[in-house]
């Protein structure tokens, strides 16, 4: 063992003689810090590790908890006796000492919630008594007093309906006195009985009403029930079927009343004392659409399409009549061309053959000189020969009904289709441009006749319908006039 060995055993750390102040004074460092005190192991054991300090630390542990430090004393329990029921007797833990409870025998906490149903109770002699009492009208009809019931059989039931709750499968499956009783001769004779039994006790007693008891319609009720379990297949399809055609129904009357009430609630609409001539022209018309489409939006229930604007309808309608009168003026310039082209070009003499097949000189683009039409016009003739189709099979319709008949049944025939739901019949009276417009009112004014009818029937719109087609020709034929006139003057 050499001295180093020994200064290391004794923990000496010796005196270096080397010139690095640098080295002790790091040796001197480290052996100045404190290490680590490590509890578990003999300080000289852990001393031998040296710098290979174990990377866990190691420390007693018990596979028990500690000992509760409590200064209370514990509370006393006791393994005592309970009646669960008047013929069992059990046991459990309870707080407290056996002194305490020596010689007592607590009913069980939960006792409390054995409740039992609350039975008439009679004699022989009572039963006899109110059962001698004639059977009443509803007792006939449902046949409870029929059967001959023996006082013992009848507190036998009363029994098996104490014990079982009156929950009468289990008290049938329990009856055994008479094999042909059913459940319904049960629960009638029971009904009947109880309610016997307060009449005679106690006749204002408020429960005499809901001890009624039909055996027919149980009976019925069950038939039906065993009716309704054995459907097929098949059954229950065709009865889903019907209900959503039914639901169907309901929801079309539902919506046929909806709009009834809108059509009651527009035709009952108050009468205005205003002037109405700010609303003639086509400006006042889109103001007043304006003001109803606001006004409905903030007063009714939102509805998501607007309301109907007549001005921008009878201008789409003006529309559409002016690009057929031009597609039929079209057609027939092209018909006349046409056949124009056809006499130039294939002469027919009289005793010459007509000739079929196209001159040599004659190109194949030539034989059709009719122009193609583009989508939009193709579509356009579609309708119009769709509405012409409408219109002829109509009139074969009412090709049997004089225009007396049509008249009073109120049958009429439209030249044009009409907008779907329900409109005022004022509103498809024609407006025309402001200009002309106001010349139109202007002389309804010097005739004394309102702007629109007071009563709008089919008759007296067909004839203001009239009446403002002349005014137009008269004012046409007026302004052309002085225009005649004022080239007259210029020329003189």
């Amino acid at each position: 063992m050499s001295s180093s060995d020994i200064f290391d055993v004794l923990n000496i750390q010796p005196k270096s003689s080397s010139p690095h102040p640098q080295t002790s004074q790091s040796n001197a460092g480290s052996s100045k810090t404190p290490k680590p005190q490590v509890t578990g192991m003999q300080r000289e054991l852990y001393n031998l590790l040296g710098d290979n300090t174990p990377p866990i630390v190691i420390q007693p542990t018990s596979k028990f908890k500690d000992r509760l430090v409590s200064l209370t004393k514990p509370s006393p329990w006791t393994y005592a006796e309970f009646e669960a029921t008047p013929y069992v007797k059990l046991r459990h833990w309870v707080k407290g000492s056996k002194e305490l409870l020596e010689g007592q025998s607590p009913k069980s906490s939960f006792a409390k919630y054995d409740q039992k149903l609350t039975l008439p109770e009679f004699t022989e002699a009572e039963y006899q008594e109110f059962m001698a009492q004639p059977a009443t009208q509803a007792e006939k009809d449902t046949g409870a007093g029929k059967p001959a019931w023996s006082y013992e059989e009848v507190q036998y039931l009363f029994d098996l309906c104490r014990r079982y709750d009156m929950r009468w499968y289990i008290v049938y499956d329990r009856y055994s006195y008479d094999e042909s009783r059913t459940m319904e001769d049960i629960r009638a004779m029971f009904y009947t009985v109880c309610q016997k039994y307060f009449q005679a006790k106690d006749p204002g007693n408020p429960m005499l009403s809901s001890l009624s008891y039909s055996k027919e319609q149980e009976i019925q009720r069950k038939r039906y029930l065993t009716r309704l379990l054995s459907r097929s297949a098949a059954e229950i399809a065709e009865e889903e079927a019907l209900i959503m055609e039914s639901r169907k129904f309901e929801m079309a009357a539902k919506k046929t009343l909806q709009e009834r009430e809108a059509m009651l609630r527009l035709l009952d609409h108050p009468q205005g004392d205003a002037n109405v001539s700010q609303f003639l022209t086509s400006q006042g018309m889109n103001q007043l659409y304006n003001n109803l489409l606001n006004d409905k939006q903030r007063r009714r229930k939102p509805d998501p399409s607007p309301p109907e604007n007549p001005w921008m309808k009878q201008q789409q309608q003006f529309a559409q009549q002016k690009q057929q009168l031009q597609l039929q003026h079209q057609q027939h310039h092209q018909l006349r061309d046409q056949k124009r082209i056809e006499v130039k070009t294939d002469p027919v003499t009289p005793g010459s053959p007509k000739q079929d097949s196209p001159s040599p000189g004659r190109k194949p683009s030539d034989q059709s000189a009719a122009p193609r039409m583009n989508k939009k016009q193709k579509l356009e003739m579609q309708t119009a020969m769709r509405r012409k189709q409408d219109s002829e099979y109509a009139q074969h319709l009412l090709k049997n009904f004089n225009a007396e008949e049509r008249k009073s049944l109120g049958v009429t025939l439209h030249g044009e289709k009409l907008a779907p739901g329900v409109f005022l019949r004022s509103s498809k009276i024609s407006t025309f441009k402001p200009s002309i417009q106001n010349k139109v009112v202007s002389v309804l004014q010097e005739l004394g006749l309102p702007v629109r009818p007071a009563m709008p029937s089919a008759a007296v719109v067909q004839h203001h319908e009239e009446l403002l087609r002349r005014i137009v020709t008269l004012l046409d034929l007026k302004r052309q006039q002085d225009k005649l006139e004022a080239e007259k003057a210029i020329v003189k």
